[in-house]
């Protein structure tokens, strides 16, 4: 053991205490902990050495440090740390090589926690024991011998401070002291669920040590635990690792000891459980048995002997004779029940095979045959049979095989129920079998989406959308928006926007998307600026006008894109929905290579700023295309003043500021702008174009100057 200088002891003792204490005014989280957590585990490490452990013990007031007193354990930093183990009820805290920073941080925030708590728990040794912490070890104070497992309620610390191949030895020589110190805790709880799922973790933990340490001998010394428990007890745990696997071993040896009689009491006592997980489903609970009685680790002749034995209450359960021979293993092949279920779908009345029995039959068929397509389409037939009583008995089994066809993940059959049942809401004449439909398209859609089963999900889209568009004029449609937006998946928000172009549903769909904007933003966007259809473009905006947050952003970003249709179109989205936010990205945008984006830019900045807009209008007067020039001199004749004014007489003076080819169709549109302009300076220059030689342009001033002075009158 190696030598601890007493100031190394001091140091640990003080920060272990410390640490502690600490997590009363900061959290485990806070950088404070942390650092303090970091040189506790770095003391540990010095103190321990090469030793494979480090031992605190109390012999009364005294501490002890791998079983020698320590010196002046009376001094203040001893005597705070043997009140804070005191306080937990334990009498030895050992610390084992392999300890880490997690660890650690895990037993501090466990010694922190209220005493009672930590009771409830059974015990600190039964807490750090939850919480997966191996290497800290805590045994509670012994008062006068014994097991040394003392005041501590949960049992299990002194079998926990011994090493594996004590361990070993012990299950060997005396299993019923194993079960003593291991599971004294759980067994004081046993008639509850927690003590039994404590008692089936502590034979986990036992049996997985015994595995590794225990070689051949594992199984026996495993069962000899078990068999050293009240029976309750042990029924209870051989029928919880009854078909477990990795327990087939230990069961085995622990059924040699089980007549039939109670091998078929555990299946049975099985059986609730299990006919409560599958909801009392007899389909389901098949399946579940079949796969419980295949896995006990018994030979088959005697399951073939338990088969009498459970039928009875199997039957209780909702099997039938066919369904027990089945869980048994005795039915080897599925084709005669196939055959004759599909002889009878040929031969009997619709009603029939439309009933609870025959269903029950079609699933057994679905569950248990590969080749069950034949089955299940005949049944689906049934969807479109005359009877309106048939179709809706019919309809009623959908989400009953769905659930069996996702279960055995027939995703083929699954598209096969979706499209059938889709297509009822397209021929279905029916107002109360439409709607029954319609639930259970809902329905598939709903749980289908929840089990993250994409493509089956985009299948109900598609179908979905298909009657949408079909049947846009019809009160169907709005119903199939609904559930497109349940949905709410790419295929569906896609779906939505193509109803944008249908008049009759445009209204509703783009409510729904409106609704829907965070998903369906992206696909709106992409739609603006990708679709070569003005329509649709059109149609998309007006959505992204009624989602409004948000969208700007986007759009202004989508200004800077390398094509140069997105940049037009993000224009146009701009004019309808921008904001002032966006003029000095408009603005820069009026410098685009493309004529046709400076086009739409123009018109984006006189509809959002108006009046404001003027100089923007006086700067794109300067493009060197004629279109934007035109443009441009339009709007000015809405919003100009006098700076207008100035630059539209400039730009009709200077030769030099239009090319030869532009000037007269350029002059007579300053010319009619001019005359929009209600101010003296605008009446004063057409007054002397009025008398230019050029008769056109004299003329075109006449003409714009007689209507100027007809609106100015008034207001002279």
């Amino acid at each position: 053991m190696a030598n601890i200088s007493p100031m190394l002891m001091t140091r640990l003792v003080g920060q272990l205490t410390g640490s502690l204490r600490n997590l009363k005014m900061y959290p485990a989280s806070h950088p404070t902990s942390q650092k303090l957590f970091e040189a506790s585990l770095q003391l540990i490490k010095d103190a321990m050495g090469p030793d494979s452990f480090l031992s605190f013990s109390l012999a009364g007031n005294i501490l002890l440090l791998n079983d020698n007193p320590v010196p002046d354990s009376r001094k203040e930093v001893f005597a705070n740390f043997i009140s804070e183990l005191g306080k937990r009820s334990v009498g030895q805290l050992t610390f084992k090589q392999g300890i880490d920073r997690d660890q650690l941080q895990g037993f501090f925030e466990t010694m922190a926690m209220d005493v009672d708590q930590v009771k409830a728990k059974g015990g600190l040794a039964a807490a750090l024991a939850l919480r997966g912490i191996s290497n800290i070890v805590a045994t509670g104070i012994s008062y006068g011998g014994g097991s040394g497992s003392g005041g501590s309620s949960g049992g299990g610390a002194a079998l926990e401070s011994l090493l594996p191949e004590q361990i070993i030895a012990m299950l060997k020589s005396d299993p019923s002291m194993v079960t003593e110190m291991l599971l004294k805790g759980a067994l004081a709880m046993a008639d509850t669920p927690e003590g039994q799922e404590k008692l089936v973790s502590d034979l986990d933990r036992l049996a997985m040590m015994a595995k590794m340490q225990g070689g051949g001998e594992y199984a026996s010394m495993m069962a000899n635990v078990i068999g050293g428990l009240d029976q309750r007890s042990s029924q209870m745990v051989t029928q919880v690792k009854l078909d477990n696997p990795e327990w087939s071993d230990v069961v085995r040896e622990l059924l040699t000891k089980y007549s039939d009689e109670d091998l078929a009491k555990l299946i049975i006592d099985k059986t609730e459980v299990l006919a409560l997980e599958a909801k009392n489903d007899p389909v389901v609970l098949a399946e579940k048995l079949r796969g419980m009685v295949a896995s006990i680790p018994a030979d088959n002749s005697r399951k073939q002997t338990l088969y009498p034995l459970v039928q009875a209450k199997l039957q209780y359960y909702g099997l039938s004779a066919e369904d027990c021979a089945f869980v048994f293993g005795q039915i080897s092949s599925t084709q005669p029940v196939l055959e004759r279920y599909l002889a009878d779908l040929a031969s009997r009345p619709a009603a029939e095979m439309a009933s609870e029995d025959e269903v029950k039959t079609l699933r057994w068929i679905l569950r248990r045959d590969e080749s069950c397509r034949p089955a299940l389409e005949g049944f689906l037939k049934l969807l479109a049979e005359a009877d309106p009583g048939v179709r809706e008995s019919a309809l009623a089994k959908m989400m009953t095989l769905e659930n069996d066809l996702l279960a055995i993940e027939r995703f083929d059959l699954v598209e096969l129920v979706i499209d059938n049942t889709t297509s009822r809401l397209r021929q279905e004449s029916e107002p109360r079998i439409y709607q029954q439909a319609l639930e259970v398209i809902q329905l598939m859609a709903d749980q289908i989406k929840n089990t993250k089963h994409q493509s089956l999900v985009s299948r109900i889209s598609k179908d979905i959308s298909d009657i949408m568009l079909l049947m846009a004029e019809k009160p169907v449609a709005r119903d199939m928006i609904k559930i497109l937006a349940l949905i709410g998946d790419e295929a569906a928000i896609r779906s939505l926007i193509l109803g944008l172009l249908k008049d009759p549903i445009l209204e509703d769909a783009a409510s729904v998307l409106a609704g829907i904007k965070e998903k369906a933003l992206p696909y709106l966007m992409d739609t603006v600026k990708e679709s070569e259809d003005s329509n649709m473009r059109l149609k998309c905006m007006y959505v992204l006008n009624k989602i409004g947050q948000g969208v700007e952003p986007i759009a202004i970003k989508a200004l800077g894109e390398d094509r140069w249709f997105v940049r037009r179109n993000m224009a146009v989205l701009l004019a309808l929905m921008g904001t002032e936010s966006s003029i000095p990205h408009l603005g820069e945008a009026l410098n685009d290579k493309d004529v046709r984006v400076r086009l739409e830019v123009l018109k984006a900045i006189y509809k959002i700023s108006g009046k404001e807009s003027e100089a923007w209008l006086i700067r794109a007067m300067a493009d060197k295309e004629p279109e934007v020039k035109k443009l441009a001199i339009e709007h000015l004749a809405k919003v100009g003043d006098e700076a207008s004014v100035d630059a539209l007489t400039e730009l009709y003076t200077k030769r030099d500021l239009l090319s030869r080819g532009e000037t007269p169709e350029i002059k007579k549109q300053i010319l009619i702008s001019l005359g929009q302009i209600e101010l003296k300076s605008s009446a004063g220059f057409l007054m002397k174009v009025a008398k230019d030689r050029d008769p056109e342009l004299a003329q075109a001033a006449q003409t714009a100057l007689a209507a100027l002075l007809k609106k100015m009158k008034p207001q002279q």
